[in-house]
């Protein structure tokens, strides 16, 4: 009796928003899967219409993985190759799809990446930035406090920040942006390889202001700066200086940080040490300095 095949789960990146943009091999291993998994069911089939793919594509949201993974386990198990795609894009970055990889690996079985198009990737590369390193972020939190304490957590990293954003919380992201990670070089990607894309790079301050009175539409990538990258700011030496450095500070605290995290932050933004920003804080000798 003849055995059955090892089956394997194929991890295929498919287009952003351009058709084109996707791989032979990607093409060859979606009409070869016994069926494919995806986020977004109509949207994969439009993509597989346009090749004539006719394999069958079957539901796999964050909704629905706990009764689909053990289904998907049985179909490994009987020898039939199955597909995993995202919504857009390369799965397992942002989306559910980790979860399966992890179980495909748990029950013993072959996990096979078929590379293509990723939007993290696309839009550092149409960044210019000096620094090469980055560190995917994916979505910030939605609770604005939680945000807060992110961004600060962040703030010193010295690698590129890429980020991911819905349009109706884009406003509101980079606004806590500037107030915690303050002025550095940004790129805000939006559309990428659609009709409406845009490359629109700037101070992060600049894009904040920019966007605040707009209705932005489509999905986002941010990339900023680390902190290293940012320019240096003048030490302060000015009284009138103090002011500035106070309010900064209780900005992110009614923003929901911390004093001790806010007085950490304005620190190294300012170039003075955190015993000074705390001292303003608290009216301690610093505060009493700006009065002479």
């Amino acid at each position: 009796m003849p055995r059955k095949k090892q089956a394997s789960l194929f991890v295929v990146a498919t287009p952003i928003g351009n058709l084109k943009d996707i791989t032979q091999r990607a093409i060859e291993t979606l009409e070869g899967a016994s069926f494919i998994v995806s986020e977004n069911v109509r949207k994969t089939r439009n993509l597989l219409d346009h090749y004539g793919v006719k394999t069958p594509v079957r539901s796999y949201r964050e909704a629905n993985s706990r009764r689909a993974i053990p289904r998907i386990m049985k179909a490994l198990r009987d020898g039939r190759d199955v597909a995993l795609v995202a919504e857009a894009g390369t799965p397992g970055v942002s989306d559910p799809g980790r979860d399966l990889v992890d179980a495909a690996y748990r029950h013993g079985f072959r996990v096979v990446p078929v590379p293509g198009p990723s939007a993290a990737v696309a839009a550092v590369s149409a960044a210019g930035m000096s620094e090469s390193r980055f560190v995917f972020e994916g979505f910030l939190p939605r609770r604005k406090s939680r945000r807060v304490n992110r961004l600060a957590e962040l703030a010193h990293d010295e690698r590129l920040l890429v980020f991911f954003e819905a349009p109706h919380r884009l406003r509101a992201c980079l606004a806590d942006m500037a107030d915690v990670l303050g002025d550095r070089k940004c790129l805000i990607a939006r559309e990428i390889t659609k009709i409406y894309e845009d490359m629109t790079r700037g101070s992060l301050r600049e894009l904040a202001e920019q966007y605040a009175g707009a209705k932005p539409r489509g999905e986002f990538v941010i990339v900023c700066e680390g902190s290293s990258a940012a320019p240096p700011a003048a030490p302060v030496a000015q009284a009138a200086d103090f002011d500035k450095i106070r309010e900064d500070a209780m900005s992110l605290i009614r923003s929901g940080m911390k004093k001790s995290e806010a007085a950490k932050t304005i620190a190294r933004r300012h170039g003075v040490t955190r015993k000074e920003v705390y001292s303003l804080l608290t009216g301690g000798p610093a505060g009493r300095r700006e009065e002479r």
